[in-house]
């Protein structure tokens, strides 16, 4: 009686496992979309302090507000790096390189200027383009907060394969930071800036107002501004995602 029990329990423990998928035949699908990467790069930092404006305001701390927001806007649907997050200097390279190590979707660099002339002011988004394919770019107006390469190298053509796409993410933040924080318009323009050369992606630098004009510098003390200019490049940012996957 125990023999013919013990084989009974037998038959149905091999069943059970018989039964059994084995570990190897559950597995994820291929097709699972692959998060976003957004590398933020919030312009100077450390003894670089960028523009100052009438008041005292600096650059270097506007951009960095405004990056941490947009951090907190978009990690919630991407991954997001910032190629600083605190008060210290970033070599150029090492801002770029950033990006690419992280094999990033977009690039964007944050600045809010400063003009030699006062009465400068406004937004202005650049994309990549070197001296012998510029445009219109006059570098008087923008004082210190570019700097900018003269003379093309290789690094060009890492950018130049990515210059379409650049330029329409550059239209939609020029559209949604005239939304939302409806500043004077300068347009989107091509100009040979230095951090965005090498980056192997669409890559954008924002300036988002002149801290040179008192009214704008006025304007960037206020959270409520920082905050509008982080949801419009943000959204922009994503509306890219959606509309060019």
């Amino acid at each position: 009686m125990l023999l013919r029990l013990m084989w009974a329990h037998l038959l149905v423990l091999g069943w059970m496992f018989h039964n059994i998928a084995p570990a190897g035949a559950v597995s994820l699908p291929d097709d699972l979309p692959r998060q976003r990467v957004v590398v933020i790069d919030p312009g100077h930092g450390g003894d670089d302090v960028g523009a100052v404006g009438p008041s005292g305001l600096v650059e270097k701390a506007v951009t960095l507000s405004v990056a941490q927001k947009m951090k907190e806007i978009l990690s919630e649907t991407c991954e997001v790096h910032l190629t600083r997050n605190g008060d210290f200097a970033v070599d150029l390279e090492d801002r770029t390189a950033v990006a690419n190590h992280y094999r990033a979707d977009v690039f964007v660099s944050l600045h809010a200027g400063g003009a030699f002339r006062h009465q400068g002011r406004g937004t202005v988004i650049f994309y990549y383009g070197h001296s012998r394919s510029l445009e219109s770019f006059a570098p008087e107006e923008h004082g210190d907060s570019l700097e900018i390469n003269e003379e093309p190298t290789r690094w060009d053509e890492v950018q130049d394969k990515h210059g379409v796409r650049a330029q329409l993410l550059a239209g939609l933040v020029r559209g949604h930071l005239r939304e939302q924080i409806s500043p004077v318009d300068i347009g989107t323009r091509k100009a040979p800036c230095l951090v965005l050369r090498g980056a192997d992606m669409p890559a954008i630098l924002v300036e988002i107002a002149h801290l040179s004009h008192p009214a704008e510098e006025a304007d960037l003390r206020k959270p409520e501004v920082i905050r509008a200019a982080a949801e419009a490049i943000s959204d922009a940012i994503k509306e890219y995602f959606t509309e060019y996957p």
